[in-house]
């Protein structure tokens, strides 16, 4: 949509609002980045507590941070 407008020195403007459909687009699709970005950083720290997780519980002042599950 554009819309136009009268400036302080007498002149014309031309603005662009986007559309509601162009609005709700871009909202689903920061939603989906989102989503995504929770998922890989959950699945990112989920790897990297499996490496530090040998088996059995943590021991005290052995360093590593362990999740609990």
């Amino acid at each position: 949509m554009i819309r136009t407008f009268q400036t302080e020195h007498g002149g014309l403007a031309f603005e662009s609002a986007p559309t509601r459909r162009q609005k709700a687009r871009r909202n689903r699709l920061t939603a989906l980045v989102v989503i995504a970005a929770v998922a890989a950083s959950a699945g990112l720290l989920q790897h990297f507590n499996d490496n530090l997780a040998p088996g059995g519980p943590a021991t005290s002042g052995a360093g590593a941070y362990y999740a609990a599950r």
